[in-house]
Formats: C-alpha cells, sequence, structure tokens
C-alpha cells in the first residue's frame, strides 16, 4: 500500500465522485472551504493506492502549524474493500505518515447517543478502537451534532492499563495529556479554520460508547 498526496484537481475529483456516497451530506462541508484550506497550506488529502495505482482508501486531515494534533477529517475505504482489513492498514500507514509532525490524530465520531443509527455509529466507533485509537472525555458539537473524540496515537505505544473510557474527572496522565492536547487543538481551529455554521464546540463530558 502506498500513500500520495492529492493536488487541489484531483482532490476536488475525489470529493465529487466518492464523498457524497461514503459520507452523510450534513458531514459534507462545500468544496470551496476545502480549497480555501488547501490554499491555506493546513489541509492535506491523502490517497492510499495498491502497487499498480488503484485506490484503496483515503484520508483527509487537517494539520495545524505548531499543533501536537491533527484531525483526521474524512477516512472511508473503497466501498467493496470494507471488512478485508484494509481499512485497519489504511489507518496504520497514515500513522507512520504523521509520526515524525505530530503525537496525536484526532478522530471525531457520530456519538451513539444522539445519532439517527445508533449501531452504526457503535460499529463506526468500534472500528476505530480496535485499530489502536483511545476515547478519551473529550465531545465536540459541530452543526448541532454531538461527536465523541478519540485520539489516535502516531509517536509510540500506549499501554492498554492508560485507557482512560469516559470519565470527565479522570486524573490518568495519559488521557488528560490527550485532552489537553485535543483542547489546544479545537482552540487553534477556532482561529485559523473557516467559520462554520452553527459554531464548533469542545467540552469535556461523560460518554458511554
Amino acid at each position: 500500500m502506498q500513500i500520495t498526496r492529492l493536488s487541489a484537481a484531483e482532490c476536488e475529483d475525489l470529493y465529487r465522485s466518492a464523498l457524497p456516497r461514503d459520507f452523510p451530506a450534513a458531514e459534507l462541508k462545500p468544496f470551496a472551504e476545502i480549497q480555501r484550506l488547501l490554499e491555506s497550506g493546513v489541509y492535506e488529502p491523502l490517497l492510499l493506492t495498491d502497487d499498480a495505482g488503484a485506490r484503496l482508501a483515503y484520508a483527509w486531515q487537517v494539520v495545524l502549524p505548531g499543533q501536537r494534533t491533527a484531525l483526521l477529517d474524512y477516512f472511508a475505504v473503497r466501498y467493496d474493500l470494507r471488512g478485508s482489513g484494509v481499512g485497519t492498514a489504511a489507518l496504520g500507514l497514515v500513522r507512520d505518515y504523521d509520526a515524525m509532525r505530530v503525537h496525536d490524530l484526532v478522530l471525531e465520531c457520530e456519538h451513539p447517543a444522539e445519532a439517527p443509527d445508533p449501531a452504526t455509529a457503535r460499529r463506526r466507533i468500534g472500528f476505530y478502537l480496535r485499530a489502536g485509537a483511545r476515547a478519551t472525555a473529550l465531545e465536540s458539537r459541530v452543526f448541532g451534532t454531538r461527536y465523541a473524540v478519540l485520539a489516535l496515537p502516531c509517536g509510540g505505544t500506549v499501554p492498554d492499563a492508560a485507557l482512560c473510557k469516559s470519565c470527565a474527572r479522570c486524573t490518568r496522565s495519559w488521557c488528560r495529556t490527550r485532552i489537553i492536547a485535543g483542547r489546544s487543538y479545537f482552540t487553534a481551529a477556532r482561529h485559523i479554520l473557516p467559520p462554520k455554521r452553527g459554531g464548533m464546540k469542545c467540552e469535556t463530558g461523560s460518554q458511554a460508547i
């Protein structure tokens, strides 16, 4: 599996052809907003392919200057390859790609408590947890939608004993570090990313996922 960075034209082509099928309309930001992020230099549309160049998955991320945490904005595996292990391998490759630059990838998953399809939301979160992500006590709310915030370590292995499931008062060093880094990301994002309708909020709260 190989990873390449798409040009703006390639990014737009994939946005038109694949993202509407892979994500609900409410989760798709206008491409003009993505174009602005590309021009600002903080957006990285990554494509993961096989040795012949065929698309296997894509991972579009936001990497803000001076932040230890990046945001995995859109991640999807080609529809006919889902459940085959390609997603786990692709996410591992993205993690290795980011390892020299950031400590963690922030992952926002629709919270099962408010999702139209709670079972699908739980499966999505379960995939990331099995791939090495850890639940934090952070939640975000964008366009009124509630998201559980996970952190995928890029710079080393996190012992299972350090896993914090859902306690806003947690004092475990691993979870507190990720909460601080996550809050730092969202604070910076408010000043750098284009404004969103309905605002963007990050909060600490108990969650059952």
